[in-house]
Formats: structure tokens, sequence, C-alpha cells
């Protein structure tokens, strides 16, 4: 019998959690317009995806892995970047809520390309226009592509901006 390494271990992970994705999709109500793909084909094709990409991933990555499995999972660097980068994911939420999706989705991508770069070099003026094109992107492409309201954020409300 094969020895599960930590790409088998992330892959069970990622499909428990397209199982739960799917599960959790089977509970939004049905489509409103028949015209539409409705509220459950994003949900559904995001589950797909990740089961897919996990089985991908068992299939060709886990050999790779089996190989130089002597390495540590995750060293003491390891640890904190991973800390950190709940920490920012808790802070994009928050965020989110405070300030809407477009201001939101820049300054916590700008802030996700300079946690998982490494040791690589990125420019920042590459980083700011790269951050700034993605959230413009994704704010016109939901907002007036596929008309799904964003949020707008709790600030400008109070503020009377909204």
């Amino acid at each position: 019998m094969k020895k599960l390494n930590r790409t088998h271990v992330a892959g069970i992970v990622m499909l428990l959690l397209a199982a739960f994705i799917f599960w959790q999709t089977t509970q939004i109500p049905n489509r409103m317009v028949s015209n539409e793909p409705g509220p459950r084909f994003f949900p559904y094709v995001s589950a797909a995806g990740i089961a897919l990409f996990a089985i991908l991933m068992m299939i060709f990555d886990a050999p790779k892995d089996a190989e130089k499995s002597k390495k540590p999972y995750l060293d003491k660097k390891g640890w904190m970047r991973l800390g950190l980068i709940i920490l920012e994911c808790v802070i994009f939420a928050v965020f989110m809520w405070g300030i809407g999706f477009l201001p939101t989705s820049i300054l916590g991508m700008l802030m996700f390309i300079f946690t998982l770069k490494g040791e690589k070099k990125i420019s920042i003026p590459f980083a700011i226009i790269l951050s700034v094109a993605l959230g413009c992107l994704c704010y016109f492409g939901f907002t007036k592509g596929f008309n799904i309201p964003l949020p707008k954020g709790e600030l400008w409300a109070l503020l009377g901006l909204r």
C-alpha cells in the first residue's frame, strides 16, 4: 500500500471542500429567470474545478512529491507565512465590509502579491498596475457584465456617499 504524502492530504482536503461547496450550493433557491444561469451556476463550476484539479494534483504531483517527501511539510518560516496569509484574509474580509469591493480588491491583491511572491523580485509599478487592472476587471465584470451587486462598504453609507 502506498504511503499518503502531503499532495494526497491536500487533494483529499480539496475534494472535501468541493463536496462541501456542492452540498451548500443545493441550499440556494432555483433560478428566478429561465434564460439566466441562476445563482447556483458559479458555485457548481467552482466546486467542479476544485475537484478536478485536486484529482489531477493527486495523479500527477503525488509521485513527484513522494520522491522528495523527506522535507518537512511546513517549517517555522512556512507556518509564519501561513499565519500571515490567514491574517490578511481576515483583514480583507473586514475591509470588504468597511470600504467595499473595489478599493479592497485593489489593496488586497497588492497585499497578497507581496506576501506570495516569496524570494522573487516584483517591481512595485507592475504590482500596482496589475492590482488596479484585475480589481477593475472583476468589479466591472460582475457589476456590469453579470449584474451581480458587490459590497459598497459601510463607511461610505455612514458618510452619506453611497
